[in-house]
């Protein structure tokens, strides 16, 4: 059985419900599954609810459970973490009215650091239930942690002291220790378990919660004074939590008692707060601790492993998100990189061949991009090689858990279509330490217009702004987290882009009549030619020329030779790859073009109607080459250029230009694709204001060369 259990707050938490009906979904849950859902209004197809349970029917339902998943909140995990049954936590978050605030990201950050499993994403769900699928729990055994305080402490008159939930749990592991001592009392919290446990020996009961409420810490210091001088322990043993600070400290200091605390078995890393003061005030007799690290850092604790029944030491196994690969019988997950960008691409994309080549076929491959905050050109590309493999295989692609910065970049690509997304599996639950990674690749100009163009969005009245603001800005769509080449969100390169495309648009207007009279003269057909073209960060858009072949040029295409893949055999990247040729057709001779054709690329007229693709923001005065789709459909990550980490993808992380570096150094000359590849790395490497200032001149002076040999 699967036990969710969400509290009884006051607040829904129907992100998790989701979650659990996408795993049933995909049927990576084959049992039963019992929700306490308290206020959540969704529950799981499939599942049993439960509103509110009381408490022996909720320990009784996590005495039965496999496993259990549950909201992050301090209480079930000091009930949880001295029970065998695995579980993992799942922090709320305030944005969707799940808590108040967002304290449970913090509780995250803070168990997780300690080494409690905590899921931020159905992706960490998966994985996590992967690991217990294939993990058998040993059963815990604390006979030489009681055999030690017995050696240590004989005879004595003793006292236990412990909150209730997992600190009680924990204590009563201690039985083989204290059952020894028929001279002992307790203090602890009133529940019906505790009074069910704690029978024919002196008992009190204590206040709790304490944490936050200075009425229960007053009321248990009261209680401390009238029950020790009564009892005078000779030792004290506690399990932890802030509920026992003033019983510790006054049995100490008052009446010089011994006191043993024995630290949670779940912290790994350091010691808790209440461990640290009394260490600090030397309160303590005796701090065990369950952790070779802590021990190694607090070299007065004694350090006492726990062990399962042959005392073998046991290894917390939490660090189950290292995972990069999950399979299950007809489902294979893959988990995306935090950067999915060229120097962690092709690693990821070598990974998910390996899926694809497999001896077992899988009916679907989920990509989980829950951890994923910063994703570049090559990053689509890897997603794109992705999708092809997928197909290839007859398999089914998915992305779940996917981030507002990247689903917005994956929708200005031309792949936006193309993959089957879980909208219920998106998550905005990132530890501190990805958000960090995510906020340093931002500016505050960029972060400003991004979230101007979100608001003029989302109101009516000021959404006639956004065209105007979108015309100077035209990357303000783009999460400002996005990694694209300096020159996109560069407002001078803007401003010159205005200027010069309404001059070259102005030339375009007294040009249009007479060269739309030739072409009309010379062949039927519109008078211009428009292709869709990929853009930043493969943007589709439309690229206007003036025609310069026949109406049916396409059609007639497959009949003209590609000089390209005559000359396949030049150099054109750090090797030889003849198969590279057919990313780029050109001919010298190509019958299609007609004889104004060209007199219109000789001069670069056919080029003019271009600027509106200036002025508008599709393309820049000065850039890479505008790729054709055929183009990048056969890019890919495995050459490089430049004898540097440079790949095809990284060409559409510059916005296209009618001219560029490409156009300057031969024109139509260029023969080869890697030489167009190496040329617009060239210009990515060294861009400046300047440089483009540079690359216009050049251009002109190309346009007067009477040995121009363009086609």
């Amino acid at each position: 059985m699967l036990l969710i259990t969400v509290g009884t707050e006051q607040y829904q938490f129907n992100a998790l419900m989701h979650w659990i009906e996408l795993l049933i979904k995909y049927q990576l849950i084959n049992e039963d599954v019992l929700v306490q859902y308290g206020f959540s209004t969704h529950l799981p197809d499939g599942s049993t609810a439960y509103r509110n349970l009381s408490e022996q029917d909720f320990l009784n339902f996590v005495d039965r459970a496999n496993l259990i998943i549950s909201h992050c909140d301090e209480n079930i995990a000091q009930l949880l973490e001295d029970k065998d049954t695995p579980y993992v936590l799942v922090p709320r978050l305030q944005r969707f009215r799940e808590y108040i605030d967002n304290r449970q990201m913090e509780i995250a950050d803070e168990f997780e650091h300690r080494g409690v499993a905590i899921a931020r994403s159905p992706g960490d769900l998966v994985k996590f239930i992967k690991l217990q699928q294939s993990t058998i729990n040993p059963n815990l055994n604390e006979t030489q942690l009681c055999e030690y305080l017995k050696d240590r402490y004989p005879s004595q008159k003793l006292m236990l002291i412990c909150a209730a939930g997992g600190y009680f749990r924990y204590m009563q592991t201690l039985k083989g220790f204290w059952e020894n001592y028929s001279d002992r009392s307790w203090i602890s919290v009133r529940t019906i378990t505790t009074e069910r446990e704690i029978e024919n020996v002196i008992r009190y009961w204590g206040y709790a919660p304490v944490k936050d409420n200075l009425i229960n810490f007053i009321r248990n210091v009261f209680l401390a004074f009238k029950v020790l001088p009564i009892q005078k322990p000779d030792l004290v043993v506690c399990t932890g939590s802030g509920f026992s600070l003033p019983y510790l400290f006054i049995a100490r200091c008052f009446f010089g008692s011994k006191v043993v605390f024995v630290e949670s078995k779940t912290r790994f890393q350091d010691i808790g707060l209440p461990a640290w003061l009394l260490m600090k005030l030397n309160v303590l007799d005796l701090m065990v601790v369950r952790s070779r690290a802590i021990a190694n850092r607090y070299p007065k604790s004694v350090y006492i492993p726990v062990s399962d029944g042959s005392n073998r030491e046991i290894t917390q196994n939490r660090d189950y998100k290292q995972a990069s690969i999950v399979t299950f019988d007809e489902v294979a997950f893959i988990f995306s990189p935090e950067r999915l960008v060229f120097s962690t691409a092709r690693e990821f994309l070598v990974d998910f061949q390996t899926l694809c080549n497999t001896d077992e076929t899988y009916k679907k491959i989920v990509i989980d991009m829950s951890h994923t905050t910063v994703m570049d050109s090559a990053g689509l590309g890897a997603l794109t090689n992705c999708l092809r493999m997928a197909t290839a295989n007859d398999t089914k692609l998915a992305l779940w858990s996917v981030s507002d910065a990247v689903g917005d970049l994956i929708k200005l690509s031309s792949i936006s279509n193309l993959f089957i997304t879980e909208p219920t599996s998106n998550t905005f639950r990132f530890s501190n330490s990805i958000q960090r990674t995510k906020v340093k690749n931002i500016t505050m100009s960029g972060l400003l217009l991004f979230r101007t163009q979100q608001l003029l969005k989302k109101i009516p009245v000021l959404r006639i702004f956004y065209p105007i603001l979108k015309f100077f800005f035209p990357f303000i769509d783009i999460d400002p987290s996005v990694p694209v080449h300096p020159s996109v969100r560069n407002p001078i390169k803007r401003l010159i882009d205005i200027v010069g495309s309404l001059i070259g648009l102005s030339f375009t207007a007294v040009l249009f009549i007479p060269i739309a009279i030739a072409i009309m003269v010379e062949s039927k057909g519109n008078v211009l030619f428009g292709q869709i073209r990929c853009g930043l960060l493969s943007k589709p858009f439309r690229i206007w020329k003036f025609r310069s072949m026949v109406k049916n040029a396409e059609q007639l295409k497959v009949k003209v030779e590609n000089q390209v893949e005559a000359t396949s055999n030049v150099p054109i990247a750090d090797g030889d790859d003849t198969t590279m040729s057919g990313k780029f057709f050109k001919n010298a001779d190509d019958p299609r073009v007609t004889k104004v054709g060209k007199f219109l690329r000789k001069t670069s007229l056919d080029e003019f109607p271009q600027f509106w693709n200036v002025l508008i923001g599709d393309m820049s005065l000065v850039g890479t080459r505008p790729p054709t789709f055929d183009e990048i459909n056969s890019y890919e990550l495995e050459v490089e250029y430049h004898d540097e980490r440079y790949t095809e993808w990284n060409r559409l992380d510059v916005r296209p230009g009618i001219t560029g570096v490409w156009q300057v150094n031969g024109r139509s000359n260029v023969r080869t694709f890697g030489e167009v590849v190496n040329y617009d790395i060239e210009y990515r490497k060294n861009w400046s204001i300047w440089y483009d200032l540079k690359l216009i001149v050049q251009t002109f002076l190309v346009l007067f060369d009477r040995k121009n040999k363009a086609v």
